[in-house]
Parts: C-alpha cells; structure tokens; sequence
C-alpha cells in the first residue's frame, strides 16, 4: 500500500500514462504496473530481476511492460520515474520508519536522493547556468560564500574551480565575507550558497558584492531573500524541511550545480587550460604512494 506522501507523489503524466495503459496490457504486465503505482518509491530502489520478483512475473515480462509504454529499455523507464518522483510533492522522509531495517533505510534514503538529483535537469534554468558559466569564464577573481552546511559547499567550489587557473577563495566567516566582498570590482563573480536563502550574512555580503559592481551567483531557491540579493540567480526545487533534519540531498544538489559550473567553465576556457591542468595532476605524485614499479 503506498503511503500518503507516494500517493501525492502520483501527480504526473507518467502515472496516469500508466494507469491509461492498463486495459491495453498483458496480464502480466498489469502485474508490473500495480505495483508501481503502489510502491512508486520501492520500485525506483529494484533492479530489473528484483522488481520482477516483486511483482510476481519474469524478468522479460518487466523489459515488455517497459517498451508498452515506449521505453527503449528498464533503466530508460527508471530514468523516467526518478524524474517524475522528483517532480512531485516535495520529498521529505516521511517514508522512513522506526520499524524499517538498515537495508530498508538504506534504500529509502538513496532512492529519494536519486530521484532528487535525477529530476534536477528538469528544474534549472539552463539558459541562467549558461550565463554563469560565462561570468565564470571571465573573472578575474571568484569568492565562494556560505555558512553552515553550505559553508561546505563552498570549500568544495573553491576545491574545483582553483584548478581551472584563477583566483578563487572561500570564505565561511561572515566578518571575512562582508569584507572580502567590500573589496569586489567589475568582472569579479562571486558564488554565493544557502539553500534556504535566508542566511543573513551571506545575504548582506552578496548585497555588499553587487553595490561594487561584482557579478553574483546565487545558488539558492526560488523567492527567497538571496535570490532576490543575486545577479544570476540559480534556483534549486525546495525539496526538504531543513528546519528539522541535516540538509543531506539539498546539499547535494548544490554540489552538483558546483560540478557542473566546473565543466563548463573548464570546456570554454579550452586546450589552453589543459598544460595547468597536467601540471596540477603531476604534482600530486608528491603526496600520493603509489605502488613500486614492477
């Protein structure tokens, strides 16, 4: 039986093409088709073998009720569902129970956080990513902002983007952000993370970034203070109460934009970034062992 949160889970097109395809497929396949609808989360965590198993049918029997509904495979048709999980109510652990075993908790968390991450695509600006990745290219100078959980994030982002060969820092103290972005000029970016958006200092350090005539991208959500505080605003789906439990998939989520940024600014810089790069790569034998030469 599908809980509450799956039911209100099953507003999109892709339940109700199911439900439409019903009359129309084998027994069999109804089979596959009942338990997705009644366990839409599960059947997102299973294996081809192991969903047939669920629904009490064959393996070939799962791969027919997948190209029933126009799906070139299993894993097309699970890409499909991820996104349309994703794209439901919000996601919240309401799945997850105190009766549930390691395995269940396991499965629940990761097939939830899959889900998040696959529906991401369908939920970014892609045209708003571009001209980041643009002022990105340009800077002369980056400064990553964040406190908290996002305050990780931002470490991560100087991690990456000092390798593309620019100044790049983080900063994770409001004292030190405010003060860094007084110092700001035009052409200079900064990347500023709080999923919320209300993070106070990070929002007055942005404010202080534009009056210099920096450029700011905020990874955020939509409608909030920091969105509004941002030049080149990158709006996440608010996918969890962060009020109540460590932000786990958001700060994921925003991890992935940050890999994301990366490449892309990486691709326009071209082959004149990839000397630095090597060297970079080549410097790290210094500090790795690597096993002795045969």
């Amino acid at each position: 039986m599908a809980s509450a949160a799956e039911t209100n889970q099953l507003d999109h097109p892709l339940f109700d093409q199911i439900k439409r395809a019903e009359d129309r497929l084998r027994r069999s396949e109804r089979k596959v088709a009942d338990y997705i609808l009644a366990e839409p989360q599960t059947a997102l965590s299973l294996g081809i073998s192991a969903l047939a198993a669920a629904s009490d049918v064959s393996d070939p029997t799962v791969l027919r009720f997948c190209r029933a509904l126009g799906f070139d495979g299993f894993q097309s048709f699970k890409l499909a569902l991820a996104r349309a999980l994703a794209l439901g109510a919000p996601f919240i652990r309401e799945g997850v129970g105190p009766d549930d075993d390691t395995a269940t908790l396991g499965a629940k968390i990761c097939s939830q956080t899959a889900a998040a991450i696959y529906g991401l695509p369908a939920k970014l600006d892609w045209p708003t990513v571009e001209r980041a990745m643009e002022a990105l290219a340009a800077a002369p100078r980056i400064e990553c902002y964040g406190v908290g959980a996002s305050g990780a994030v931002a470490v991560d982002a100087q991690n990456k983007l000092f390798r593309l060969n620019v100044p790049v820092t983080a900063y994770v103290d409001p004292h030190m952000q405010v003060m860094s972005a007084s110092s700001l000029k035009r052409g200079d970016v900064v990347i500023a993370f709080s999923y919320t958006g209300r993070a106070r200092e990070v929002i007055e350090a942005a404010q202080v970034a534009r009056r210099q005539g920096a450029t700011v991208i905020a990874v955020t959500t939509p409608g909030t203070p920091l969105a509004g505080a941002a030049s080149v605003p990158l709006l996440l789906p608010a996918i969890e109460d962060t009020e109540q439990f460590t932000p786990m998939i958001s700060r994921l989520l925003q991890l992935v934009v940050v890999d994301i940024l990366e490449i892309g600014v990486a691709l326009r810089r071209g082959p004149s970034l990839f000397p630095h790069l090597r060297r970079m790569k080549e410097s790290l034998r210094s500090v790795r062992q690597y096993p002795p030469e045969s």
